[in-house]
């Protein structure tokens, strides 16, 4: 089993230093295998340089990992895409471990934790009313929109822009440029198949791959 640990502070001005000291009292700590991110919570977990280097560097190993982190909200600050990396790591057999919320979500067996699958279910019910709201919420205010002519739908021909479209799926294009293919990609990062076709079109008109 190999450890990989990941520290996230919001800026530079805040100190890492506490969550290091905590890794350093755990099984397996090796700075080598050590990743400091100083982004913001509101950052999609692959979105960040660091997590996206330690997560290739992970699914380039043989071995069985597990990522400590010090709390579930390093991982990020909205509840939908914490669940969102869990289930990716979850795909990929690669095990979490939270020393605040004090579970794994695989035990030593290599079975689920269900004590852990407990703690993302309530979690999973949280984020189910977050969407609900939020979609209520855009609802309501593309009614309220239309009632006074000021939201009039996507223009006819509108597209995500090229550059966009790749500085948001980042650690597709690596996935595409190592040679995966789209079901693999799928399962690894959560992209819809027609995300990646898209990102795929656009690296090989730009001759990317």
């Amino acid at each position: 089993m190999k450890f990989f640990f990941y520290s996230r502070t919001s800026t530079i001005f805040q100190n890492s230093a506490r969550q290091i000291e905590s890794f350093k009292n755990q099984e397996g700590f090796d700075s080598t295998r050590l990743f400091v991110e100083r982004i913001q919570g509101n950052v999609p977990f692959f979105e960040r340089p660091q997590a996206v280097k330690m997560f290739n560097d992970i699914t380039n190993l043989q071995h069985k990992c597990t990522v400590v982190v010090d709390s579930t909200d390093r991982l990020g600050r909205n509840l939908l895409d914490i669940l969102n990396t869990i289930e990716v790591f979850k795909k990929n057999h690669i095990n979490l471990k939270s020393l605040k919320e004090g579970f794994s979500t695989f035990l030593d067996n290599g079975e689920e934790n269900p004590m852990a699958n407990l703690v993302i279910s309530v979690m999973g019910s949280i984020g189910e009313m977050s969407r609900n709201q939020i979609k209520s919420r855009a609802m309501e205010g593309i009614k309220i929109g239309q009632a006074h002519g000021k939201f009039k739908g996507r223009k006819i021909g509108a597209v995500q822009s090229e550059e966009k479209l790749l500085q948001r799926h980042q650690i597709v294009m690596k996935k595409l440029q190592k040679g995966l293919t789209i079901r693999e990609i799928n399962e690894i990062t959560g992209a819809s198949s027609a995300t990646i076709i898209k990102v795929k079109k656009v690296m090989v008109n730009r001759k990317m791959i």
